[in-house]
């Protein structure tokens, strides 16, 4: 009888080492899995504030009209309305009709126009040239659980 109740002890004993290294192993994907998130929202930002840096400058170039300034990339109203700047619209993150914007696609052939071949995008970025605010299509969680789209909504 003793040796029973030391067997179940000594059960009971493994299965709660077992249980405790699950929770610990849950806590640490969860841990690395927000540091991976933060990494990828700071790897973003950056690259929209590099955006931002250079977009600025041909804005203010094409409001001097100095010679040669024009826009780089692909103006958003010649571009054909697809799921992504639907969704973008229909969530008033872009007003196609404001007077007050200016919006632009960049592509990965535009960036390097821009002379920002280190960054890439799988679609394109969209930039607001009056505003001069930078769009990140597909949308990042920040550390609340929002969706961010606008480099203008990044803290």
């Amino acid at each position: 009888m003793i040796k029973r109740k030391s067997l179940f002890f000594t059960y009971f004993k493994i299965l709660i080492v077992i249980a405790l290294i699950v929770v610990i192993i849950l806590i640490a994907i969860k841990f690395i899995n927000r540091q991976y998130n933060n990494q990828e929202f700071e790897n973003i930002k950056t690259n929209m504030l590099l955006i931002k840096g250079k977009t600025e400058i041909i804005s203010q170039k094409v409001e001097i009209k100095e010679k040669d300034a024009k826009y780089i990339g692909t103006k958003l109203k010649d571009k054909e309305v697809d799921d992504i700047i639907q969704n973008l619209i229909d969530n008033k993150i872009i007003d196609l009709e404001s007077k007050k914007s200016n919006y632009y696609c960049l592509d990965n052939s535009n960036l390097k126009e821009l002379g920002l071949e280190n960054v890439k995008t799988d679609s394109y970025y969209i930039v607001d040239y009056k505003k001069n605010d930078v769009i990140y299509i597909n949308g990042i969680k920040d550390n609340n659980g929002n969706i961010i789209y606008k480099l203008s909504d990044m803290k």
